[in-house]
């Protein structure tokens, strides 16, 4: 099956490589909480920290987070705050491990660890081969370079294949999963063919 998104939030070009190290989405967190308090793994960005300290003189915190299906909150106690700290400034790629569950239909979040996602995703293995396409002309194309690269590379690392869809009249950019793998690298092919590095590195 094909499935589609809109691509734009900063952990877009981190989805595969998180799911590969069974990192799941806030909504996929809230569904599996809905059977019961769990322990799960979630990706984030850092949008904002509000530090407090308790009647007995621990600081805790809450850390707002957000992945492609929405923004979340997790509270921080003072070991797991002291340790995650250089992780929590505003923008920040993390993975959290915290316990979920819901509480009057609301999602409930209390952080264990906070690692870089960077680190978190560093032997997750090939991210994937992600390709532009802004005119059905080059559709042709583009099946020429992916049968090729499969006949040509015969070793190394495998990935899914996404489409980026440029388009006026669509939403922004919109992100096709194919469901199918080849020899992975990072090109962009023009309305001409040709091609040449372009796709984001993660940062």
């Amino acid at each position: 099956a094909i499935g589609f998104y809109l691509s734009g939030h900063p952990l877009d070009d981190y989805m595969v490589a998180l799911k590969r190290k069974g990192v799941m989405t806030m909504d996929e967190v809230m569904d599996k909480a809905q059977g019961g308090p769990c322990i799960a793994k979630m990706a984030g960005v850092v949008a904002g920290r509000q530090e407090r300290k308790s009647a007995k003189g621990n600081r805790f915190a809450f850390v707002q987070l957000s992945d492609p299906t929405g923004a979340y909150e997790v509270t921080l106690f003072s070991e797991a705050l002291e340790k995650s700290r250089d992780h929590l400034e505003t923008g920040a790629k993390v993975v959290v491990t915290a316990e979920a569950s819901m509480e009057a239909d609301q999602l409930k979040l209390l952080g264990r660890s906070i690692a870089p996602a960077d680190i978190a995703v560093a032997d997750a293995g090939a991210v994937g081969l992600k390709i532009y396409v802004d005119t059905p002309a080059v559709i042709a194309t583009v099946a020429q370079v992916i049968s090729d690269a499969s006949k040509t590379i015969t070793s190394g690392p495998k990935g899914p294949i996404f489409f980026t869809l440029l388009h006026p009249e669509l939403p922004g950019e919109v992100q096709m999963d194919t469901g199918a793998e080849c020899p992975t690298s990072r090109r962009r092919l023009t309305p001409k063919g040709q091609a040449f590095n372009a796709c984001p590195k993660q940062a």
